[in-house]
């Protein structure tokens, strides 16, 4: 488990740095993007505009090969979508964002059961939402 998922003041601390633009880049990684995520989806929020706006302040351009992926993130909150509930409705964002890293931190490239495409390098899938066709 990351450490920022050991307390809830640590996640607190860590969500404070992502909001800010100050998490440091290198942190940006596939369990952090989970977190923000399940923490967002459980207050309601939109991930899209968080990660474009922490994008925006770490000086990462989106371009047709790089940066924000419509389609991945679509398909990451989908998953968290579907694990929040079993959470019960006491749950925090903090116990969804680390029930979503538990759950698809490991499983990087989960999506190729569901596209029969290289969903990261397609640049039409990282532009506009592309469903599943598996």
């Amino acid at each position: 488990m990351p450490p920022y998922l050991l307390s809830n003041d640590a996640f607190t601390e860590f969500l404070r740095l992502f909001l800010a633009g100050e998490l440091p880049r290198a942190e940006w990684n596939h369990a952090a993007h989970l977190a923000v995520a399940a923490a967002t989806i459980h207050a309601g929020g939109d991930i899209r505009d968080r990660i474009l706006a922490y994008n925006a302040t770490q000086g990462i351009v989106s371009t047709p090969e790089y940066g924000y992926h419509e389609t991945l993130t679509r398909f990451w909150v989908d998953r968290i979508q579907d694990l929040l509930p079993a959470l019960g409705r006491q749950a925090t964002a903090f116990d969804a964002a680390r029930a979503a890293v538990a759950a698809f931190a490991h499983r990087g490239r989960l999506f190729d059961h569901y596209y029969s495409f290289d969903l990261p390098s397609n640049r039409h899938a990282r532009a506009i939402y592309v469903a599943p066709d598996k």
